[in-house]
């Protein structure tokens, strides 16, 4: 996972900006034999390698600046503290998926992703910050009604991660701003103005993220702390998914 994530680290060093924070990386892979289960559906073992595996291309192209030592002589790593994981449908053999990771949340010690497995024929991304691959989008996209994309959802997961600095906790927050993702305003700024809920659907404004105002930002980071806290059950974690125009960047296995 270390490896991943300062290849891409190096990778997507000056691209990314404090309005990318919540975008998702997307990673495209099938359900090989060998991860079978009796039922000739994907092992629920399995999920947590590929969370591995996604939440490491996220952290490469977000906390490049901190996991290199670059803009800081603070160096962090990223590490898991727990895993919640929720399957709604299973995936069967041979059978295609995309998982898509985000930043859902923050709080003083704790910084949340959120992973959703989804249905791969369903959601293709009009841009993708840092890669050029316009051409892969070989679809006229149309917009998923919100309905759909809970049924789409094979499973999702939450993890709780921490920055460390040998034995030294580091505060999101100081992580975020060293990362460049969290401005000085958006720091100062806890919920002043309305913004898409987070179980809600892409609305215009929302779409690419770059849009968003400091406040929304906030907004949307504070409506999403106790779903990943799982204070609102298992499920809710399932309606934070939600199809972006505007992704990081995607990524194909060797399955591709």
């Amino acid at each position: 996972m270390g490896y991943l994530a300062r290849r891409r680290s190096s990778y997507a060093l000056q691209q990314c900006h404090f309005s990318h924070v919540f975008l998702p990386a997307v990673v495209r892979s099938r359900s090989p034999a060998t991860e079978g289960d009796c039922n000739i559906h994907k092992s629920n073992s399995t999920y947590i390698t590929d969370l591995d595996v996604s939440r490491a291309h996220l952290s490469g192209f977000l906390f490049a600046p901190i996991l290199l030592s670059i803009k800081s002589s603070i160096h962090c790593n990223l590490l898991v503290s727990a895993i919640s994981c929720t399957f709604h449908q299973e995936i069967k053999s041979f059978r295609p998926y995309e998982i898509w990771t985000r930043v859902a949340s923050w709080d003083d010690k704790w910084i949340y992703m959120v992973t959703h497995f989804v249905d791969t024929s369903e959601f293709w991304p009009s841009r993708y910050v840092v890669q050029d691959l316009t051409s892969t989008n070989r679809r006229i996209r149309v917009p998923v009604p919100h309905e759909k994309e809970q049924r789409v959802v094979f499973a999702s997961a939450v993890a709780r991660m921490v920055f460390k600095s040998g034995r030294l906790t580091v505060p999101p927050k100081r992580a975020l701003e060293i990362c460049g993702l969290l401005s000085a305003q958006a720091a100062e700024c806890p919920t002043a103005a309305p913004c898409p809920d987070p179980g809600a659907g892409v609305t215009e404004s929302a779409t690419g993220f770059n849009k968003w105002t400091v406040e929304e930002m906030a907004l949307y980071k504070e409506k999403g702390l106790p779903i990943v806290r799982l204070e609102r059950g298992w499920d809710a974690v399932r309606g934070l998914f939600r199809e972006d125009q505007c992704v990081l960047a995607e990524y194909r296995d060797s399955m591709w």
